[in-house]
């Protein structure tokens, strides 16, 4: 099996570059298999420093909504809200929402 990976959105939101990348997976015969997405946030610090995080969202979110949910979670704080287990929240549109009122 095969995989690419290509860069479709790189820009800088509140101090944070966000960084979708488009994933295909080839199957044995070099068909396309599965398309989905992944979102990187690094944070930068006035110092220069730079945090990368995984913006833990479905890989099949459409890239209008990923890009407005993952500048959501930025003004958020980035919080990852871990369960008991370690394991971050997978962030939708509900939970985001519901992260906001609180």
């Amino acid at each position: 099996m095969k995989t690419t990976e290509t860069n479709i959105l790189n820009v800088v939101y509140n101090n944070h570059r966000i960084l979708i990348d488009k994933i295909t997976e080839y199957d044995y015969n070099g068909d396309m298999a599965v398309v989905k997405k992944m979102c990187t946030v690094v944070r930068y610090t006035d110092s220069g420093n730079a945090t990368p995080m995984i913006f833990n969202i479905s890989p099949y979110t459409s890239l209008v909504d990923m890009h407005t949910m993952v500048r959501v979670w930025i003004d958020m704080g980035c919080p990852m809200d871990c369960n008991e287990y370690g394991i971050a929240r997978k962030w939708d549109k509900i939970s985001l929402h519901e992260w906001v009122a609180g």
